[in-house]
């Protein structure tokens, strides 16, 4: 091989040494450069779209403000932070003359602290100490098994519902009136501005005044203290 062919190979391998180092030292970190910044640019647009969404919610929920204040003020007259008793009697006396009746006695009883509900588990029967299980006979003749009853509906609490924030105050309210009367009395009662949850309900005539009845109606309206 003459010196020229040599000085040819010698070059070529310079250049691809050069190219390669190029490559390794310029060329692949820009394109991971590039790759990275494609990364956080995607990342950031997807934020942004997320930030835009949450823009959008916060946007048509405050157009609709007024009407989570207006269902505000009706949650909290039907069970107010306070008594504010003179409220109610002022709505009893409002319920009565538009029922046509007339509230003839009125008792309310001192509050009562909110009880949590306990769901009873049946006890399970342990074997007494020293008894054998009696042996199982063979071939035990099957034995008809009871249709089961409706299930139990499960109770639903809420951890925020304490007896130190929520208390339910004992009313019994009687009024007198003809028996249609009564009944709106009653209906109005149970879906009036304060909420009212009638426990009994006595509906009797009165014998010198034919047509008249008194109705007592028991039950609790509620308060949710605000701490």
């Amino acid at each position: 091989m003459d010196k020229t062919k040599i000085w040819i190979l010698a070059s070529a391998i310079v250049m691809v040494g050069i190219l390669a180092l190029g490559w390794f030292v310029g060329v692949d970190p820009q394109l991971k450069a590039k790759a990275s910044t494609d990364e956080q640019r995607v990342s950031v647009e997807a934020q942004n779209t997320a930030t835009e969404l949450a823009i959008v919610k916060l946007k048509k929920d405050f157009e609709s403000i007024d009407e989570l204040k207006t269902e505000l003020a009706g949650l909290r007259s039907s069970i107010p932070a306070a008594g504010e008793l003179p409220d109610f009697l002022t709505q009893l006396d409002n319920l009565a003359a538009g029922s046509k009746t007339k509230v003839i006695s009125l008792t309310v009883s001192e509050a009562i602290p909110y009880t949590v509900p306990a769901t009873a588990v049946p006890p399970v029967a342990a074997p007494v100490d020293g008894e054998e299980s009696a042996e199982p006979e063979a071939d035990p003749v099957a034995e008809p098994v009871a249709p089961e009853g409706p299930a139990v509906p499960t109770t639903i609490t809420d951890p925020r519902i304490t007896p130190e924030n929520f208390v339910a105050i004992p009313v019994d309210v009687t009024v007198e009136g003809e028996r249609d009367a009564a009944r709106s009395f009653i209906d109005k009662l149970q879906h009036g501005p304060r909420l009212f949850m009638a426990t009994s309900i006595a509906i009797m005539p009165i014998e010198e005044r034919p047509g008249i009845f008194t109705t007592q109606v028991t039950g609790y309206v509620y308060v949710l203290l605000q701490k």
